[in-house]
């Protein structure tokens, strides 16, 4: 006999000698009992007997049904990040590393039609890449799996670095790109390099994605009183108050005419990032179709990193 059928006669024999038992008591013919006390033993035992075991019961097996729930759900999420980062992040790697062999001409001269569709699988390739790493570190500060790594560098090289790394996304649209700083001492400053230049290519890329045709994007760089201030504005539709409201945070969905690939992760990453450097990130936008997003952390010297990760046990966490 299976454990469940013997559970079942198990449950079945408990019930009917319960019932046989209370009504006995209640209708024996010895029992000098009022009607009143027998209603009164008949509902306190279904309550006590019958009901509140039941649903007891349920709910340990809604909480053993959420847990597996949980558990198959934290799997298949495993799963997936693993999938991202083998199957497709490796063989995107391997795909730019490729076309840039083509484009050096290392296998062979290229023709001038040969490099401008080379080019362009290229930076559909970069692009690529930038979204997968997305999603990858989205999920690594979801889970407080990421550590800032302070480092030294000219924040004005980076920009220029991320200008030149992404171009090629705005010579369809004939975008310009326009720098101006204003440095009190020194463009040097101490941050994670490749965090903060993951929310300058996600502002850049968002910048170029939704900029009119022949417009210039303008970057302003400020380091002073101890803040790194970076501003970066376009010429794009107006933004309405109810999306601005929304744009950085997880998962925020738009109407179509917002809506894009990596558009609300990319965002809400820059978020965190700046967010863990102990700054903050806005967005405005302006009737005259002029549209400003900015950021700014603390501008930290070497000596003022150094101490805050001995006070943090060597590193800096989210």
């Amino acid at each position: 006999m299976s454990k469940f059928f013997k559970r079942l006669v198990y449950l079945t024999c408990q019930d009917v000698i319960f019932c046989l038992s209370l009504l006995w008591l209640c209708f024996n013919p010895y029992a000098d009992l009022s009607d009143f006390w027998r209603k009164g033993i008949i509902f306190v035992a279904f309550v006590f007997y019958l009901l509140i075991p039941r649903i007891l019961r349920y709910n340990d097996e809604e909480d053993i049904f959420n847990a597996i729930n949980f558990s198959k759900f934290a799997e298949q999420k495993e799963i997936f990040v693993a999938t991202i980062s083998h199957d497709l992040k490796a063989p995107t790697l391997s795909q730019i590393a490729s076309l840039n062999a083509l484009l050096k001409e290392d296998l062979g001269r290229l023709n001038f039609e040969q490099k401008n569709i080379v080019k362009a699988i290229l930076n559909s390739c970069v692009y690529m890449k930038e979204l997968i790493l997305t999603i990858l570190t989205t999920y690594k500060f979801g889970n407080g799996a990421m550590a800032l790594k302070y480092e030294e560098f000219d924040i004005l090289h980076l920009v220029d670095e991320c200008i030149d790394e992404i171009k090629g996304l705005a010579k369809d649209k004939k975008l310009t790109f326009k720098v101006s700083s204003e440095i009190e001492n020194t463009s040097i400053i101490s941050a994670d390099k490749l965090q903060l230049k993951r929310v300058i290519m996600n502002l850049l890329a968002n910048s170029i994605s939704y900029a009119y045709k022949n417009t210039e994007i303008t970057i302003d760089v400020i380091n002073e009183k101890g803040f790194l201030r970076f501003y970066m504005e376009n010429s794009s539709p107006h933004i309405p108050d109810e999306i601005l409201r929304q744009l950085f945070k997880k998962y925020a969905s738009f109407s179509s005419k917002y809506t894009k690939a990596g558009f609300g992760l990319g965002l809400y990453l820059s978020r965190r990032i700046v967010e863990a450097h102990g700054g903050n990130i806005q967005a405005e936008s302006f009737n005259n179709n002029k549209n400003i997003f900015s950021f700014y952390i603390p501008s930290y010297e070497a000596a003022d990193i150094k101490a805050k990760k001995t006070a943090g046990g060597g590193k800096i966490t989210f």
